[in-house]
Parts: structure tokens; sequence; C-alpha cells
């Protein structure tokens, strides 16, 4: 009987000690917060759509075309509807074509940094340069570099960049008597949206005075500085700078145009009676590679709130169109099974249908894509 009280004692205690122990709290679900969004303006008015919230869901599939290209898309829509309104939809074309049903190249799809938003014809993801080298002596040698890892020792180079985007373009030349001298400029190759470029000529007035002018391509007015090589700066258009000795000297031009977008320009500049070997460079032209299957093209699909829907495939897109993967990281299967990137994505693009245009910029995602 003793042996039965004192069990019934420990078994009271034992329970009342597990009742009093402290709960632990659940802890936060990152998959309850919105992991998938779009914001931005659209024709001005502010749009900000979010998933799981006002009934919007982050739907995302895959498709091949008849030429082997897949089609990765995500969708950004309220559920059970056809025409949904105020919703957006992203198709990101493959950069490679497939076998019928075979594997994908998704993971490296989205290495680029900037794709071609598609306007009625394919655009293309291969750009083409030519370069034409300035150098004062006889050279020997010359070195490019071309800012993406590949580079040439031709005097007139061709080179084709493998995507949109800004380039460190150096060259270095060597004169007989092995005197060296190297300049670099930043190049905007493809369509980065709001392209500001600008580049730098030098003309003497007198031994150390110089006068520098430049060629600028944006939306004014533009905002200058000047950097002259010996510490002497201005914000003039068209400055004039008297240097105190004779030399070679780094110029160096930063324009800001309306946009707020920013392109740098450098010149090696020798005054009249300098002997030193100075090198700078040209370049001459660019063009883009054809791109008949539309490799790396995006298609960027609106509906408004009245139901109209608007793609950016129809008429050409201004210079002010771009669109940028900032973020790529592999993503859990969707509801269908399918592999999947989420992409984080910068844009801004004129979307048309049979009647209007509507202006979305300053654009914004975080999407999901599905892939093979």
């Amino acid at each position: 009987m003793k042996k039965l009280q004192l069990f019934l004692v420990l078994t009271t205690v034992t329970t009342l000690l597990t009742n009093c122990k402290k709960k632990e709290l659940p802890q936060d679900i990152e998959e309850n917060s919105p992991q998938f969004s779009f914001t931005g303006t659209v024709n001005g008015s502010q749009i900000d759509i979010k998933a799981g919230i006002d009934g919007y869901y982050m739907y995302s599939d895959f498709s091949q075309d008849p030429n082997g290209v897949y089609q990765f898309t995500g969708s950004l829509k309220r559920t059970d509807c056809n025409i949904c309104p105020n919703s957006i939809s992203f198709e990101i074309n493959d950069h490679r074509k497939s076998t019928l049903n075979g594997i994908s190249g998704a993971d490296s799809a989205f290495t680029f940094k900037y794709y071609p938003v598609m306007s009625g014809n394919p655009l293309p993801m291969l750009h083409t340069a030519q370069f034409y080298p300035l150098f004062n002596n006889v050279a020997i040698n010359h070195s490019w570099n071309f800012g993406d890892g590949k580079t040439s020792s031709s005097q007139y180079p061709t080179h084709t960049f493998k995507g949109a985007g800004e380039y460190n373009v150096c060259l270095t030349v060597q004169d007989t008597a092995y005197c060296s001298n190297s300049i670099c400029n930043v190049q905007k190759i493809g369509n980065m949206g709001a392209d500001c470029i600008t580049s730098i000529n030098a003309n003497s007035t007198s031994t150390q005075t110089a006068v520098f002018t430049h060629s600028t391509i944006g939306l004014p007015p533009y905002n200058f500085l000047w950097n002259f090589g010996d510490g002497g700066t201005s914000n003039s258009a068209i400055p004039s700078h008297v240097y105190s000795t004779q030399g070679r000297y780094p110029v160096s031009l930063r324009v800001i145009d309306s946009r707020n977008d920013t392109a740098y320009a450098n010149l090696n500049y020798i005054t009249s009676n300098a002997s030193l070997c100075t090198t700078n460079y040209l370049m001459t032209s660019i063009s883009g590679v054809p791109n008949p299957f539309g490799l790396s093209n995006i298609v960027i699909n609106w509906t408004d709130a009245s139901g109209a829907t608007y793609t950016s495939n129809d008429f050409a897109q201004p210079p002010s169109s771009y669109f940028k993967v900032v973020k790529s990281e592999n993503y859990h299967d969707n509801e269908n099974g399918q592999k999947t990137k989420k992409l984080t994505v910068k844009f801004s693009c004129v979307v048309y249908n049979s009647f209007n245009s509507l202006l979305i910029e300053n654009a914004q995602a975080v999407i999901v894509v599905a892939y093979k």
C-alpha cells in the first residue's frame, strides 16, 4: 500500500513539473511572408503586388518552341481567373537550343546581367565591336584587354561581347624604344536602359594650353566634372586648361544626364612639345550579331485593371528599356513537380496592345520560373 502511495505521489509531481515547463514559441516560417512580388509604376501609377495577398499567386511553367528553345515562364496573378486584372508575366528564352524534350540550359541561362526585351523581332544577345589604336610613336606591341576575360595582341582587333553590360576595355602599346603607355575606358555594350555615353577630344591652342571637348549621347541637360590630371578640375562643358609643365596627363570626364545616368571617359593628353609615348583608342563600330531564334530574349506581358492585355513583343522598345537579372538561385519544385529558379529582376519597358501603350518603369520583381 505504501509503495502504491509513493508511486502516485511521484506520478503527480512529475505531471506538475511537466505542465509547468515553459513552452517553446513557434519559430517564424519564412514561407509565410510574401516571397514573390512586383513593384513599379505603370503609366505613372504605382503598382505593388505580393503573392499571398489579395488572392495573388506565383505560377511557374516552361514550354519548348519548334526551334528547340525553351521558354521559362513566371506569372504573378490572382487565382481562379483566366484574364486576371493587374497581373504580370515574364517569358525568358533559354540561351541555347535543346533537343526535343531534352534538358534545358537553365543552370547557366541566367548568368548574363542584362537581357534584350523582345520587340516584335528577336534582338541580339551578342555584340561585335571594332577597335582602332591611337599611338604617337612607332608601335611594336599591342595588348588589348576587353574586360570580359578575353585579350588580343592584334593591332586592329574585332571582339564579340557575349552579353550587354559595361566592359572596361584597356589598351597598352609599346614602341621600338620600349616605352609603353596604357589607356582604359568603360564601354557600354547592348541595351542597358538609359545609356549615357561620352568621349573626349582635345586641341592644343599653345605649347601648354589645351581646349577639351566632349561627344555625349544621353538626355540633356548634363552635369560635367573634368579632371585634367594635374590636380585641376572644371565643371564647364568645353573647358580650357593651362599646364604648368610639359608632359603627359591622364584626363578624365564624368557626365551625368537628366535621367541620372552616368558616363565616364579617359584620355591621355600630351602637351605639344613633350616627347613621351602616348596611347589612346577608338571603338569605331558596334553591331549586334543576328539572333534568329531569340535566344535570351525576354517578353513581358501586363493585364491592366480592366482586363486589357499588353505585351512588350509588338513594337520597338525605346532606349530606356532594359531587363536585368540581379539575383538567381535554386528554389523548390513547383506544384507540378517542375524544377524552378527564383529570380530577382529590375526592368523598364513599354507594353502594347492594338489601341494603346503603357510605360512600365523603375520596376522590380521577385519571381519564379520553371525549367526542365
